[in-house]
């Protein structure tokens, strides 16, 4: 463990003292990092769902599509806690028993093999 954590010191001192190492530094960390961005970004995604849910709650409703940025917005006064750590919005899946939130990962489009997702459970009432 010591070495490893060495070798990250001495990474950190090459790239603040040699401006030009930081670009292939990042390129041969990015196979650890984005893994532990994303492990550490879903907690923040299921605390998101968790709102959603009590939103519905409290409302009856669930936020649309065209009102999904307005209520991330009311809710999350600041813009960290919107956004993914590749500053892209979370956007949010609704199925009939659960609703997903969603992170376009490190290439920032949709739809790809790097997307990822929290779902939550809804607590449906019955006769709804």
């Amino acid at each position: 463990m010591s070495r490893v954590i060495l070798l990250v010191l001495l990474g950190v001192v090459a790239a603040y003292y040699f401006p030009d190492s930081r670009q292939m530094l990042i390129e041969v960390a990015q196979p650890i990092l984005v893994p532990v961005e994303k492990w550490s970004t879903q907690e923040e995604m299921s605390q998101v769902g968790r709102n959603v849910i009590e939103h519905e709650r409290l409302t009856g409703q669930l936020p649309d599509r065209r009102s999904w940025l307005a209520w991330l917005d009311y809710r999350y006064p600041t813009e960290d806690l919107k956004r993914d750590p590749w500053d892209t919005v979370y956007q949010l899946k609704v199925w009939a028993d659960s609703i997903g939130i969603v992170s376009y990962g490190p290439d920032l489009t949709g739809f790809t093999e790097d997307d990822f997702q929290v779902v939550v459970p809804r607590q449906r009432a019955r006769g709804r």
